[in-house]
Order: structure tokens, then C-alpha cells, then sequence
């Protein structure tokens, strides 16, 4: 293109770049996104300026330097803080997380280039295949839900999958997970890019594509396989198959605010340039500890609530009532941080919200998750325990367990749980035996 373009267009287009990157540099220092490490406006509007000063650096070498200087520092922390994170997950969920994962490839591959550093040995770049594969439902099309979503990702991730094929794993797994989400993507409906995501990592994907790697497919590829990702809290069962009869699909949330390594770095401060809960931004998460979905078949039965108010009941968890403390919902409670439009993390018990996965294991198409949430609900309800497992029998049948217990101050006094589904309404038919109800 810039070779297509006559001297006049050159300094127009230098001039705007130039000006709206100071922009972004004067942002950096004032707006929160400039202070919030692992999210997704940070990442992405870093790039931004860094690619404005690799613009200018002919022209400007002065400013230049110093916006190169303030994105390598934030990134470089961003790199070192998620090679804590050994699962390759991103707390903000998979539609978020591909927000900030086009970005963390771009900058990885630009810090290589043009300053000769190398991130290609992280742990987050070598686990992070599974953060997309290990979270398809049946069909290639739809991922879990968890936290603010749309039905799958908001950019890529072809473009995210070739990157860590042609330089984190090399041997084909990238390429094969990219055709085959290319292959299955829906022409209409909801689950359909939208036009402002749609073309944006285009390039990118055309760039790091490597012909060479031939597409080859994890080697359990076809059975049902459980995965766990520690640090993000996460189960999946049935991840990364065809869509057909047999094939179920299940999922289990029961994690730490921000993610394991996150909620550690704030609670045990080992880095003095983490400022707490102020460093992050935790927002898109969902009032979800011990949250399941479910999709028997392949039919999606229960189901996340995607991107919407943060509200417990559509999360498929447990509210008590009467609670003392209860603010959108009375007299009924959920978990810590419900009933805006973005989590709360920053006040009273909030940035302390954390669930435990307690087991899980698979014994052949038989599997069993449970999880322990009592620290993500309000310490005014007196819960001593809030205890859930999941049970699958067979591919259709999934017995869920709640176990409560309270402590004998509590006002609590009842319990309920909502099933949230998106495709189908559920309706409640009265069972008959022996003519009986």
C-alpha cells in the first residue's frame, strides 16, 4: 500500500497516525486500561501505539523511543504475568480472551522483530492451543460461555491458532484447529462475526500462516476427553469433536477472581509494582463459582448467560434468602459482586470472591467435578459450606449435587437454584405413574 501512495498521501497519512498515537500515549497515562495488566483494552491500544511509533520512528525518532519504551514496559510485565498462568487461559473467557490474545501474538512477533526479544519459550503461549480447542463445544461453531461472550470469539482465532503453530508449537495442531473452525463457520445467525471483527486479524493470519506445517490433529482427537485448566478454575468435557448424536458436551466452573496467579500476585503482593485490584480489571467475569452447562447431544440444554447483567440467577448457581445484605433480588442473594453491568471487584469482601475445583475425574464416558464456593458469597449469610457436584451417568444424563451448610446464626433459610438456557425454553411437565401425579 505504501508504495501505491504519492508523496502528499504519505505525509497525510504520517501526520494523522503521528497525531492520534500522541493521543493514545496521553490516554495511556490517565485512563485505566494504561494501569490494568491481562485486559483486553491494554493489550489492544498498547499495539496500537506501538505500531504508531514503528510508523514514525524514521521521522521522529524521539517520540518514537519513548512510546516504544512505555509499551515494552507494560507488555513485558504482561508477558512476565502470564507465565504465571500455566493453562493458557485468560480470566476474561474465550470471546474477551481473543481480544487480548490477537494483540499478545502481534506484540510477541513485533518485539522479536524489531527488538530481539523472545517470548516464544512462555508457558501461556505453549498452553494456549487448549484455551481455544479444549472450550468448542461439538461442531467447531459455539464455545463455552464463561464470563461476557458472545456464542464464540470476537477476533480470530485463526490468526492466533497459525501464530502458535508456525512459532510456539510447529507441528500442525495450530493449523488443523484454524481449517477446522474456518470449515464450520456459520454463514448467518447469531454466531456469525460481526463486520467490524470480522476482517481485522486477516492480515495477521495471512502473515504467520506456514504452508509447511501440514494439519494434523491432536492425537485423541475424536474421544471425549475431560480437560481442566487450574488457573482459570475450568472443566470441560467433550471439547473439539464433530457435531453429531454422540457426542455430549459439559463444562464446570469453580475458580479464583481474576484467575488463580492474578488472585494471588493481589492477595500476597510478591511484585511491588502490582498495585492490588488496581492493576486489574476483572470486570467481565460473572457472578459463576460452581457453575455448569450442559449440552446432552450436542443440544445445548444449559446454558452461560454471555455478555449481560451480572446477575447469579442466570449463571446456573445457588441465591439464599432471606439475606441481610441482598441488593437487586431481595430478599435473595447471589455471589459477591451481582447486579450491574459489570462485576464488582474493588470493595468490602468482592476482591476476595474465590471457588475451588474438589475433583475432577473421568472414568471412561462416566465423569465426576465438584467444586466448594462458600468464599464467593457475602459473609453476612453465615454459609459454612456451599458444596456442588456433577455426575455424568451416561451421555444424557447429568445428576447435579448441591450440599449446603450454615452456620446457626444464619438467617438463611432458603435456597434456590435457575437453569439458564439461551435456544429453548424449559418447561416443567408433571410426571404420572399409576395414573397418579
Amino acid at each position: 500500500l505504501y508504495s501505491s501512495l504519492d508523496s502528499n498521501k504519505r505525509q497525510q497519512y504520517l501526520e494523522k497516525i503521528q497525531t492520534v498515537s500522541e493521543e493514545m500515549y496521553a490516554y495511556s497515562k490517565i485512563r485505566s486500561w494504561g494501569k490494568q495488566f491481562l485486559h483486553n483494552h491494554q493489550a489492544t491500544n498498547m499495539l496500537a501505539l506501538l505500531t504508531g511509533a514503528l510508523v514514525i520512528q524514521g521521522y521522529k525518532e524521539a517520540q518514537a523511543n519513548l512510546w516504544k519504551q512505555t509499551v515494552v514496559d507494560v507488555m513485558e510485565k504482561t508477558m512476565f504475568l502470564l507465565s504465571h498462568v500455566v493453562d493458557g487461559s485468560l480470566d476474561e473467557g474465550v470471546a474477551y480472551g481473543s481480544y487480548t490474545s490477537k494483540s499478545i501474538t502481534q506484540y510477541v512477533f513485533l518485539a522479536h522483530r524489531h527488538f530481539g526479544i523472545n517470548h516464544f519459550e512462555n508457558i501461556w503461549l505453549k498452553m494456549h492451543f487448549y484455551f481455544y480447542y479444549s472450550t468448542l463445544l461439538p461442531g467447531f461453531q459455539r464455545t463455552i460461555g464463561i464470563a461476557d461472550s458472545n456464542y464464540n470469539w470476537f477476533y480470530g482465532p485463526e490468526s492466533q491458532l497459525v501464530f502458535l503453530d508456525t512459532f510456539i508449537l510447529k507441528n500442525g495442531l495450530g493449523n488443523w484447529l484454524a481449517y477446522q473452525i474456518r470449515k464450520h463457520r456459520p454463514k448467518d445467525g447469531p454466531m456469525v462475526p460481526s463486520t467490524a471483527q470480522r476482517w481485522s486479524t486477516l492480515h495477521t493470519e495471512y502473515l504467520w500462516y506456514n504452508a509447511d506445517l501440514s494439519l494434523h490433529p491432536p492425537s485423541d482427537q475424536g474421544t471425549a476427553k475431560m480437560h481442566l485448566f487450574p488457573n482459570w478454575g475450568v472443566v470441560t468435557y467433550g471439547a473439539g469433536l464433530p457435531n453429531t448424536q454422540t457426542n455430549t458436551f459439559f463444562s464446570f466452573k469453580s475458580g479464583k477472581l481474576g484467575g488463580r496467579a492474578v488472585y494471588d500476585i493481589v492477595h500476597f503482593q510478591p511484585y511491588s509494582w502490582v498495585d492490588g485490584w488496581r492493576s486489574f480489571n476483572p470486570g467481565h467475569e460473572h457472578p459463576d463459582q460452581n457453575s455448569f452447562t450442559f449440552a446432552p447431544n450436542g443440544q445445548v440444554f444449559v446454558s452461560e448467560a454471555l455478555y449481560g447483567p451480572k446477575m447469579s440467577y442466570l449463571n446456573n448457581i445457588l441465591v439464599f434468602a432471606p439475606s441481610p445484605t441482598s441488593q437487586c433480588n431481595k430478599p435473595w442473594e447471589g455471589q459477591l459482586g451481582e447486579c450491574s453491568q459489570w462485576l464488582k471487584w474493588t470493595t468490602e469482601e468482592y476482591g476476595d470472591v474465590s471457588g475451588e475445583i474438589i475433583t475432577a475425574n473421568q472414568h471412561e464416558e462416566m465423569i465426576f467435578v465438584s467444586g466448594e464456593a462458600v468464599s464467593a458469597y457475602s459473609s453476612s449469610m453465615r454459609l459454612k459450606s456451599v458444596y456442588r457436584g456433577l455426575l455424568l451417568l451416561n451421555p444424557q444424563t447429568l445428576l447435579v449435587i448441591d450440599h449446603i451448610e450454615k452456620y446457626q446464626d444464619s438467617p438463611i433459610s432458603l435456597a434456590s437454584a435457575f437453569f439458564h438456557n439461551l435456544d429453548i425454553d424449559f418447561k416443567y411437565v408433571a410426571f404420572r405413574f399409576l395414573n397418579k401425579y
